[in-house]
């Protein structure tokens, strides 16, 4: 990853999220998978996130990300 440069800073941040549902439930199948991998890359579009790697698991969401601190 390269060192990225705003206005105000510069910064070469990645962060790691992982997003696990309630009771660890396995509901992230089919087309809801789809749908939340779509959701991610349209939040990451409208806010300049870049998305590194992302997983879907049936139970979680692992992130890897760089953003803008």
């Amino acid at each position: 990853m390269t060192v990225r440069r705003t206005s105000h800073a510069v910064y070469e941040a990645q962060y790691h999220l992982v997003w696990a549902l309630k009771y660890r439930k396995w509901v992230l199948r089919g087309d809801i998978r789809d749908s939340v991998r779509a959701l991610y890359y349209q939040i990451a579009k409208d806010f300049d996130f870049d998305i590194i790697e992302l997983e879907v698991s049936e139970d979680h969401v692992h992130v890897f990300l760089s953003f803008p601190p």
